[in-house]
């Protein structure tokens, strides 16, 4: 088995082990506990494959060097006739990493598609907004008209012979623009040759976990001006209910209420979500009965299910705890969002390049993530905002 099929072979095994992970980290019948207990052993086989690979990456270079004397090329090599000796030059590994995840075959180790998926499914893990399940649209070009009826066929009863008086729908659009997000990271090529576990999937890890973080943000509260999408927060004629002139207390009714109001605009329940920070969540929690019994959570050793009224609720640290409403300067808000009626589009999926070119004077990698997306409503009726909740 050559060095590359051996490669992308440890790296499909990689990602059996990383959805693996997700099943785990994402099973709600397990206490946190089962979770670490669990996850400890899937994260060391996770590391050791990266490190595999790294190693594998290494001894492909140290061959590529020692087949510059190599006669015969193939379709990937050429021979270069000089007055001294033949050369033969050959893409290195460095130069195969900047090939698109489109063509793994011509070497493309740590981007094959496989590994382009890998990478979704941990932003997805680590987003709670691509986690909640909405409509993702992919993107063919830098902007994405999604129709939507804006006006619905009108209906009637009619007698048996007569005629149906027509009637037409109304459609809208609604544009999507990709909007992006990147990062950029030097790392020392010491650093990448003697660290375990190997220092390139710590940073691609990291540049993973905070992209999601950022889109989260961006998806939730992004305010819609410069280069920023438009987050759920700041999208245009949704229902808005503030708590109060100035804020109030967080309550079940409170939220009941909103339940009722998206119902009342025809919003599927059964796609519903909430989107809440965790001091919100933290307040639902220690909701109780009159007779001072908890309600989410009876069993004080066990968590309660993170539904409310039948609807799963995401909790985000990117919802701001800090929003003036009135005279106070501690607010939040919650959304309840149809989510039929909220549209994603994904023009680029999450990539990390590595290029040894863009620092060589300073002998640095310089590892890169970009992702493109955008995000809409459909309909603003599937929103709901709950805003100047305070703690």
């Amino acid at each position: 088995m050559d060095i590359l099929t051996r490669a992308n072979a440890l790296l499909e095994e990689r990602k059996r082990l990383h959805n693996e992970y997700l099943l785990v980290l994402n099973d709600a019948t397990l206490s946190e506990g089962d979770k670490r207990e669990r996850l400890k052993p899937l994260e060391a086989e996770i590391e050791a494959k990266g490190r595999e690979v790294e190693r594998l990456i290494r001894q492909a270079e140290h061959e590529v060097e020692q087949r510059a004397a190599m006669a015969s090329a193939g379709p990937l090599g050429r021979v270069q006739v000089t007055e001294k000796r033949e050369r033969f030059i050959l893409p290195s590994f460095t130069e195969y990493r900047a090939l698109s995840e489109s063509s793994p075959g011509a070497g493309g180790v740590l981007v094959p598609a496989g590994q382009a998926g890998t990478y979704f499914d941990m932003l997805r893990a680590n987003s709670v907004v691509l986690a909640a399940g909405p409509r993702v649209l992919p993107m063919d070009s830098n902007t994405l008209n999604v129709p939507r009826v804006s006006t619905s066929t009108a209906v009637a009863m009619v007698a048996e012979g007569a005629n149906i008086a027509p009637s037409d729908l109304t459609l809208a659009s609604v544009e999507l623009k990709a909007k992006k997000a990147a990062a950029l990271t030097l790392v020392n090529n010491e650093l990448l040759a003697d660290s375990n576990p190997a220092a390139r999937d710590v940073v691609s890890e990291d540049h993973i976990k905070s992209v999601a973080a950022f889109l989260d943000a961006q998806f939730l509260a992004g305010a819609g001006t410069g280069e920023n999408m438009r987050g759920i927060r700041n999208f245009q004629d949704v229902t808005v209910t503030p708590l109060g002139t100035n804020g109030g207390s967080l309550t079940l009714d409170a939220l009941a209420d909103a339940v009722g109001r998206l119902e009342g605009n025809n919003g599927n329940l059964n796609r519903a979500a909430w989107f809440m920070s965790g001091r919100s969540w933290a307040s639902i929690r220690k909701a109780k009965d009159s007779q001072q019994r908890y309600q989410v959570s009876p069993d004080p050793t066990n968590d309660g299910p993170r539904r409310l009224f039948g609807i799963p609720v995401y909790v985000s640290n990117q919802i701001s705890n800090a929003e003036t409403v009135g005279t106070s300067n501690d607010c939040s808000w919650i959304a309840l969002v149809d989510l039929d009626q909220v549209v994603i589009g994904r023009r680029q999926e999450i990539t990390v390049r590595y290029s040894e070119d863009y620092a060589f004077n300073a002998d640095q990698t310089a590892i890169r993530t970009v992702s493109r997306w955008d995000i809409a409503p459909l309909d603003p009726k599937g929103v709901e905002l709950i805003t100047g909740v305070r703690p």
